[in-house]
């Protein structure tokens, strides 16, 4: 070929060949026709063929490594961006043909999620390996996307946080409005304090990406939803909404390492996975699901939680007690007067928590020594847990710069303490170990690790590292487990919430902002989603059961709902936690929460915000409810009782057992109180229900029960009326139908009365009274109309 030399065509093929393609400058106009016809012939479509689970239809560009992806019967449809990786101090990407193509393979493996063809790209990146492969699952609608660094990496840096120092996938944001819509993850409190939703299109604004940035589920109307996000590494991958022009709208959202992430390691892997199913919330359910099969995580320890099955006192921000004592008295004898009151109220407070006010603080408020103040208590933890006979809930916030327990400032641990920060952090998992020994002597039963986002933002050590971050977090979560501890996470970003699949201590955390006597972080139907599908009980955060409670800390603030407040600390499935003062408890109302022991009675799974309520967020349409519509259930003996909370509703609207998340059910009935009135038929997909306009103070809570013909006489189960949860799985055991005899077995605290209410043909409402025997049992006979 001649001298002049022309690389346009190994540009556009992103260097499928690493040979130089030349032609002399008087061919170029001559064959400029041709590119066109010559880039089809030379760029290889792999496809992957589509299974009876996997319906995800999948092409790769073998010349680019980009890739096309859409849903059948939807319009979920996604075109890749450009794939680059800073290395040495320099951007190598697709885009201007500097990431030199080498080698392609594919083939079939299996991993945790089961068998998967893939397909491998290598990558030169200044002399640097670099691998981007695709795993498509045969047996689940998942498609997996990984980078590799055989050799490790340096100079990845990019210098920016909040952006990524690679990029696959990359997923271009293209489109016109109204035809896909999207929900994004961010901020703090489990990923529930910055959610953002709007549509997904060429000029998308408000995806939460960067250090706080989160999971991203994106939706058509008909609900189809794909879910985005870090498969593993969580501490170390970031997502990053790159702008147009690097500005706030469309562009390309882009999986990567965080930015200033100096060197990766060899042999460094990193994924993100692309999840498929129809429904939102069920897309993020079975995506949780698929990570925590991943990891080894089930829901069994997040079950048998202490503090999320019984009823606690607590002293956090917005408690009555924050920061705050009974006048001319210390904490520890305002404690010893508060559980004295409410055990004399007949309120069953099964724990303690202790918030920040306890120990000693150091450098900008961190943690200094995590021990009590003589101040606070001048008999010491140990004699507190003895005066008032519960376990502890206890509070840590990050630690200091001059924490007595580093080395540097004549401590026994290895800490990382960076002088231009106030924070610093353990890497030593004997500190971990000796904090929990010495914290059981006092009866630690949760540790509650607050500020996980401040302590991880607040060290470049943290975001530098690849894996520094999730060291943490590993070692006292598994001094935890070694000392029979549960963790709550509080102000935990995504990357938090996505590491505790690896952390089964981690059984609870908050989902809403601090609670403070008035203000809206009850709104928690959305962020719930995500901890329930990451295993986790989400928290509302405490409240106060009456409306005014004079002498607080908070001035003449009151709270004017705190029906509303109690109902959705139930509903959640997570911890409950009133915060009263002394002779200022709503007893009443906080027992519509448990038993008579403290035991919660809540449903089988949280109540979260149905499909509709997050599509009309999203795309601003008539497509569901204008205010809050949360759903759950309780299922009992393959019986589902569901339950609808509206609140705040701005129009009437119709919901039925679909549209309501409940499946198409028995035939039966929805009811709220007053009963009869409100009776309406409910069950089947044809049978809508209609939520009136309500506001806070006026929600609404209908609940739904199926028919049970028995002996001529349709018969119908209401439950507990004074409850909640009329129907928990805590008070029903089981539902037994033989020889038309209805049965119910009950459990409760020994010479607990429970009242039971149904429907009874002809005859109407029914209410039959139990005493539960000496081991907290009864049966009842609805026939019989009587209990044994």
């Amino acid at each position: 070929m001649a001298q002049k030399t022309n690389l346009r065509r190994v540009s556009v093929l992103a260097n499928l060949v690493s040979v130089e393609v030349s032609m002399t400058s008087s061919q170029q106009e001559a064959e400029s026709a041709q590119d066109k016809a010559w880039l089809n012939a030379m760029t290889c479509q792999q496809a992957f063929s589509p299974t009876d689970t996997n319906p995800i239809n999948l092409v790769v560009d073998q010349a680019s490594g980009g890739f096309k992806l859409n849903v059948p019967n939807s319009t979920l449809s996604f075109n890749s961006a450009d794939i680059f990786f800073q290395v040495n101090g320099k951007l190598y990407s697709t885009a201007d043909g500097s990431l030199l193509y080498t080698t392609f393979a594919s083939g079939l493996g299996t991993d945790p999620l089961g068998k998967y063809q893939y397909k491998s790209i290598h990558w030169q990146a200044g002399g640097v390996r670099v691998e981007t492969y695709y795993r498509y699952y045969m047996d689940a609608p998942a498609v997996v996307f990984g980078q590799h660094f055989p050799d490790g990496a340096n100079g990845t840096s990019i210098g920016n946080e909040e952006q990524t120092c690679t990029g696959f996938p990359t997923i271009a944001l293209e489109g016109q409005a109204g035809l896909l819509a999207y929900l994004s993850f961010g901020g703090n409190m489990f990923g529930g304090a910055s959610i953002g939703a709007g549509e997904w299109y060429y000029q998308t604004t408000g995806i939460r990406s960067g250090i706080t940035g989160g999971p991203l589920a994106i939706f058509d109307r008909t609900l189809h939803t794909v879910v985005l996000s870090p498969f593993s590494q969580f501490m170390a991958a970031s997502v990053w909404h790159n702008g147009t022009g690097g500005g706030t709208f469309g562009g390309e959202v882009n999986y990567g390492i965080m930015g200033n992430v100096e060197n990766i390691p060899p042999n460094f892997d990193y994924q993100t996975i692309l999840f498929y199913d129809k429904g939102i919330n069920q897309a993020l359910h079975e995506w949780g699901g698929t990570l925590m099969r991943q990891y080894g995580k089930t829901r069994a320890r997040t079950e048998s939680d202490f503090a999320s099955n019984y009823i606690g006192y607590w002293t956090d921000n917005g408690a009555y007690y924050y920061y705050h004592t009974e006048s001319g008295k210390n904490y520890e004898d305002t404690m010893v007067d508060v559980m004295a009151y409410t055990k004399e109220a007949g309120i069953p407070y099964r724990y303690l928590q202790l918030d920040s006010w306890w120990y000693y603080k150091g450098v900008a408020g961190g943690v200094k020594t995590w021990d009590a103040r003589p101040d606070v208590f001048p008999s010491g933890l140990r004699a507190l847990y003895e005066k008032i006979g519960l376990p502890i809930v206890a509070h840590n916030r990050y630690w200091a710069r001059d924490t007595t327990y580093a080395k540097q400032n004549g401590g026994n641990y290895s800490f990382i303490v960076e002088k231009q920060s106030t924070t610093s952090m353990p890497i030593d998992m004997m500190f971990w170990d000796d904090l929990f020994t010495q914290s059981a002597e006092w009866g630690l039963i949760i540790y509650e690790q607050d500020w996980l986002d401040v302590e991880f933002k607040g060290l470049k050590a943290t975001l530098s590292s690849t894996s520094l971050g999730k060291q943490w977090l590993m070692q006292f979560g598994q001094a935890a487990s070694s000392h029979d501890l549960n963790i709550q996470y509080c102000m935990a970003n995504p990357r938090h919430a996505l590491q505790s699949v690896q952390i089964p201590a981690v059984t609870q955390a908050r989902v809403s902002s601090d609670y403070h006597p008035g203000n809206e972080q009850w709104r928690i139907g959305i962020g719930s989603i995500m901890a329930h599908a990451l295993g986790v009980r989400p928290f509302k955060d405490t409240f106060w059961s009456t409306s005014n409670q004079t002498g607080s800390p908070y001035g003449h603030a009151t709270e004017p709902y705190p029906r509303l407040q109690a109902a959705v600390s139930t509903l959640s499935a997570g911890p409950v936690g009133p915060s009263d003062m002394v002779k200022g408890a709503d007893v009443k109302l906080i027992m519509r929460s448990c038993n008579a022991e403290g035991l919660l009675l809540k449903p089988s799974r949280p109540a979260t915000a149905i499909d509709l309520q997050i599509a009309q967020k999203a795309f601003q349409l008539d497509l569901g409810p204008k205010g809050e519509v949360w759903t759950t259930y309780s299922d009992i003996s393959g019986f589902r009782f569901g339950i609808i909370l509206a609140a705040d509703l701005q129009a009437d609207w119709n919901i039925n057992s679909v549209t309501a998340g409940f499946g198409e059910m028995m035939p039966g009935m929805a009811f709220t109180w007053p009963l009869t009135p409100s009776m309406t038929p409910f069950g089947l997909a044809s049978e809508n229900l209609l939520l009136k306009q309500c506001g806070k103070d006026d929600f609404a809570v209908w609940y739904t029960s199926p028919f049970l013909d028995l002996q001529n006489e349709t018969v119908m189960i209401i439950g507990e009326t004074d409850k909640w949860v009329p129907m928990s799985p805590q008070r029903v055991t089981n539902i037994l139908t033989y020889n038309d005899t209805l049965e119910l077995s009950l459990t409760g605290a020994p010479g607990e009365a429970v009242t039971m209410a149904f429907t009874v043909g002809a005859k109407g409402l029914v209410e039959i009274k139990c005493v539960l025997d000496e081991a907290g049992t009864a049966t009842l006979n609805v026939n019989k109309e009587t209990c044994y």
